[in-house]
């Protein structure tokens, strides 16, 4: 095997560090976490020892006798059983340190099999797991039997969608892809699950802010809507609210440059000028409005609602299907035009939808000029039914905020979009 850093030794120990680094990592976190217990089964150490003895194991059985690392494998397994059925005749019945021990011999051999890299990965991921038992333990008193279905549903989710849809394209010129469109309903679950927990977890008292920023990483015409209506039950907080819906508005520009360099970054560069000014002022609009805040404002009680929305996700994948086949009948019908009209209706039901579709589209045609003219059509579209939603939806309050706030932005971007088009 040979590491990069430590490419100024031999194989062998170069192995021998990373294993030893290995035994370390896991044994400080075990000593920690049994220090209180002095019978404890392995320490400091065992574990250094343990894996050291699976990577010698490993080059033993690669170099010179193959049936010397299973039968290693099989004494080490009966010492640990029998450690375990000591220590649970004394009433000691947890089996964390037991398997810890046998993942360090298994991590030393496979870095005598030459994956040092994923043996090093596999050993934080599993001292993180190891240090995070406290937090574990807390974590689950506090999810309902709701919360709980919702972990299984998305796990099940994932696998279906990413096991069994085909590594196949479809549609007009193998526009789509199944594992894509799969992978795009799992990413709106995930949002919108991660918003859920950090909003349940971290607690309404921060009120607005938070909400605006969580619902705005999938929504922020969701935010618009709720907080509008808010602001008619409580006109005192018109102010913040208006400041919650710009907030969340302004992850749009974020998640813009983000799904486009993720799926096709020219796209991503000829908006950034256009997405940095728009979110300048958008943030600047948020400063101004909530610069003199006071944290003892009490927050808006917004429900936390379903913590896993499946249909909305599938909704959503579904709708960016239509979204792509409507932009490319539309250029094939109407040219350019018809695909910036498509843009503009597209843009106000969803814009990460239209991003991803654009970015896609300007992939296959290499026109990323064009890309970028749709995207900021969809984003001014988008914006003025999120403006449109505030200023009719909300307390009259709200409504000079909301038209200096969201003009600022639709003259930014109009700006933009008619100096390249004229």
């Amino acid at each position: 095997m040979d590491t990069v850093l430590l490419d100024f030794l031999p194989p062998f120990f170069q192995g021998l560090l990373v294993t030893t680094g290995i035994g370390l990592i896991i044994g400080l976190e075990r000593e920690h976490q049994q220090q209180a217990d002095a019978r404890h089964f392995a320490g400091l150490r065992t574990y250094p020892l343990v894996a050291i003895f699976g990577f010698i194991a490993g080059m033993i059985s690669d170099q010179y006798l193959q049936w010397f690392l299973p039968a290693a494998t099989l004494g080490l397994f009966v010492l640990v059983t029998t450690a375990y059925y000591v220590q649970a005749v004394e009433g000691n019945l947890g089996l964390t340190s037991e398997i810890a021990v046998l993942l360090a011999y298994g991590l030393g051999a496979l870095v005598a099999m030459g994956q040092p890299a994923e043996a090093v990965a596999i050993a934080v991921v599993t001292t993180v797991l190891l240090s995070l038992k406290e937090e574990f333990h807390w974590f689950v008193k506090q999810i309902t039997h709701t919360e709980l279905a919702a972990f299984i549903k998305f796990f099940v989710l994932a696998i279906l969608l990413l096991l069994l849809l085909p590594d196949q394209h479809f549609g007009p010129e193998d526009i789509l892809h199944y594992r894509e469109l799969g992978w795009i309903i799992l990413l709106v679950s995930s949002i919108s699950f991660v918003g859920y927990l950090l909003l349940k977890f971290t607690g309404s008292q921060r009120g607005v802010l938070l909400t605006a920023l969580l619902g705005g990483l999938f929504s922020s015409t969701m935010i618009a809507w709720i907080f509008g209506a808010r602001s008619r039950a409580t006109p005192a907080l018109s102010r913040h609210l208006g400041a919650g819906i710009l907030l969340s508005s302004s992850v749009m520009y974020i998640r813009v440059l983000l799904l486009t360099g993720l799926f096709y970054p020219p796209v991503a560069w000829q908006l950034l000028l256009p997405c940095a000014l728009m979110l300048a002022f958008t943030v600047l609009a948020v400063w101004f409005l909530m610069r003199d805040f006071d944290e003892t404002t009490p927050a808006s009680q917004l429900p936390l609602g379903n913590p896993l929305d499946i249909k909305n996700a599938v909704f959503f994948g579904l709708l960016y299907i239509g979204v792509t086949l409507f932009m490319y009948y539309s250029r094939q019908w109407f040219g350019e035009s018809g695909s910036y009209v498509s843009g503009m209706i597209s843009g106000v039901a969803d814009m990460d939808a239209i991003t991803i579709s654009t970015a896609k589209w300007s992939r296959h045609a290499s026109d990323a000029y064009y890309g970028a003219n749709m995207v900021i059509v969809a984003a001014l579209s988008n914006t003025i039914f999120k403006a449109l939603v505030s200023i009719f939806g909300g307390h009259p309050a709200m409504r000079r905020y909301m038209l200096t706030g969201f003009g600022l932005v639709l003259l930014t971007g109009g700006v933009w979009l008619a100096i390249r088009l004229f």
